[in-house]
């Protein structure tokens, strides 16, 4: 009895200690399926979406806010997020012409000296300039597709 006694309080503390877990905050970004036709340049390693907070595609340094995971060449759809923070962005669809494990290491490096390896492969010019409005705690839906 002593015992039962006992662990029954010792399992009433761990309980009444526990808190209920609430979960992972919403995320606030972008997310969608890139669809490739054609074959991919020779040039093109990977391909990779990128948020602009203004759309001056001659100085995309300037305007650069962030970047999806790299898509390897010779793909034909993927599906990417781009995590941002509530705003209004322009989201272009480049390709990068180095590995894109350099790229990924050295993207500061590239935009301090403006010369960032990537060449604009986005050929729909409507959805280029279409501003993407990201509200707090959603994620919006963006769809591409690339024709090489």
């Amino acid at each position: 009895m002593h015992r039962t006694t006992i662990l029954l309080i010792i399992c009433t503390l761990f309980y009444v200690s526990c808190k209920i877990p609430v979960g992972l905050e919403p995320v606030t970004g972008v997310e969608g399926k890139i669809t490739f036709s054609g074959n991919w340049p020779e040039d093109i390693k990977a391909v990779t979406i990128i948020a602009l907070d203004s759309l001056v595609l001659d100085k995309i340094g300037d305007y650069f806010v962030t970047y999806s995971s790299p898509i390897d060449s010779g793909a034909v759809e993927s599906e990417y997020f781009i995590q941002l923070l509530p705003d209004q962005y322009y989201l272009a669809v480049v390709g990068i012409t180095i590995k894109p494990s350099i790229f990924a290491v050295k993207i500061d490096s590239f935009l301090s000296a403006e010369t960032i390896p990537i060449k604009l492969i986005d050929n729909d010019l409507q959805k280029l300039k279409t501003i993407i409005n990201v509200n707090y705690q959603e994620i919006e839906i963006v769809n591409r597709e690339i024709v090489f």
